[in-house]
């Protein structure tokens, strides 16, 4: 950094503690810090004030462009979710920083260099929501002029559902800056964007540059998403704009011969030679980059959100996504055997209340005394599924009738039809205490 070093466990503006280094460039740092008394999680822009010789401004006016950028930010990031939220900002030993929201997922620049290109679907709902962000902003009479992957960064909502924000919106006129060769220069030697991304307006610092300049770029981010590689050629930043300049555009199907015609149409517009002949406004890039692929862009809410049909971010490891199938088999097996186990325990309490009745309509008083020398057998095991059992209800154990269970009537007492057996006769001796 210019004239402060910090490391982790440093406060910046006596509240924002550096938790860990997210990034690091040419023009400053990006860390993860707490804030120390509302207690929440914040990125933390660390910017060095860039010096007069270096980028042909002198450090107060390139201050002063600094600040009206991130006022620029937070105004556009409260209209639309589409674009970082800004909350604080300030200097503090020479180093100027910017509060944003902490944001969980990647860059599209992080995800083109793993896998070299993104599906088609993934495309898709990047161009609707950028474009979404795009029209905002333009709308309020600002365009971003440095477009690319890196500050393209893919997130999911709440709900899961896909959500892109824009980063760095504005603030890029100010912080990065690509000295070219005098034919491509401003009047200061200084051409503002990323080489690979500029319109050939914005390559010729033309005075007459506009929001279209944003167009273009998003273009060939849809461009590198599907083929994995830029729509001009050039081993170096001068080549590259000698390239763009001269209008040598390689073909989208050059790159992907598989690609529609449709969709190479789509391209050749999007990168035509004249600004007149390209999309207009972002709306109109959205809508017809859809219709080349043969759909139409997902419904939104007020606030950008897609209703329903929205390509999800692979974001995680597949490791993540087999174990949650996983446990969602399980519970649901587990559902399965609850369901069966109540409709068991539902069918014997229909069944048990008969069981009390059997056995008081067939007892009937008997003398406990018995012979010594003979001991009655082993008696069989009476189940619910049977409720008379094969020995005579008499030698049964003395139980008390259970009471009924859930809203079925209490049995009556009755006697069962049939030829009825007398009862024995009780000895003489014995206690009637002690009957049946």
């Amino acid at each position: 950094m210019a004239s402060t070093e910090v490391d982790v466990g440093h406060v910046v503006a006596g509240k924002y503690e550096l938790v860990r280094l997210l990034g690091r460039g040419s023009m400053g740092e990006v860390w993860a810090a707490h804030h120390k008394t509302l207690g929440e999680q914040v990125a933390l822009k660390l910017l060095s004030q860039p010096g007069a010789a270096e980028d042909g401004e002198d450090p107060a006016t390139a201050a002063a462009r600094f600040l009206f950028e991130a006022q620029v930010a937070a105004r556009l990031s409260r209209k639309t979710r589409h674009i970082v939220r800004v909350t604080d900002h300030g200097e503090e030993g020479g180093v100027v920083y910017l509060v944003m929201e902490l944001l969980d997922g990647e860059t599209l620049e992080h995800v083109l260099e793993r896998d070299g290109g993104v599906p088609i679907p993934t495309v898709a709902t990047i161009v609707a929501q950028v474009s979404r962000a795009l029209a905002r902003a333009h709308a309020e009479g600002v365009f971003h002029r440095d477009l690319k992957p890196a500050n393209v960064f893919l997130s999911h909502d709440e709900d899961r559902r896909p959500l892109v924000k824009l980063l760095d919106f504005g603030i890029a006129r100010t912080t990065h800056a690509h000295r070219a060769a005098s034919a491509f220069a401003t009047a200061k030697g200084v051409v503002f964007g990323t080489p690979s991304y500029m319109s050939p307006e914005q390559a010729r610092a033309s005075a007459k540059l506009d929001y279209r300049c944003d167009l273009w770029a998003l273009a060939t981010i849809a461009y590198e998403g599907i083929t994995g590689e830029l729509p001009v050629n050039g081993e170096d930043a001068d080549e590259l704009l000698m390239n763009l300049c001269a209008h040598r555009i390689v073909p989208l199907r050059q790159r992907r011969p598989d690609a529609s015609e449709a969709l190479e149409a789509f391209f050749a517009k999007a990168f035509a030679e004249k600004i007149e002949m390209r999309f207009q406004t972002a709306e109109e890039f959205a809508t017809a980059f859809h219709r080349a692929l043969g759909s139409v862009p997902p419904p939104m809410d007020e606030d950008g959100r897609e209703r329903s049909g929205g390509q999800t971010f692979d974001l995680q490891p597949p490791r993540t996504r087999g174990r949650a199938v996983f446990v969602a088999v399980g519970v649901l097996l587990l559902v399965c055997l609850a369901i069966g186990a109540a409709w068991r325990a539902l069918a014997r309490s229909r069944q048990s209340p008969e069981l009390p009745a059997a056995a008081a309509a067939t007892e009937q008083p008997t003398a406990t005394s018995a012979p010594a020398a003979s001991s009655p057998p082993p008696l069989p095991t009476a189940t619910l599924d049977d409720p008379s059992p094969a020995v005579p209800v008499s030698a049964l154990p003395r139980q008390a009738p259970r009471p009924p269970i859930g809203p079925f009537p209490r049995p009556t007492h009755q006697r069962p039809s049939g030829p009825s057996t007398p009862a024995p006769t009780p000895s003489k001796n014995v206690d009637k205490s002690e009957v049946f």
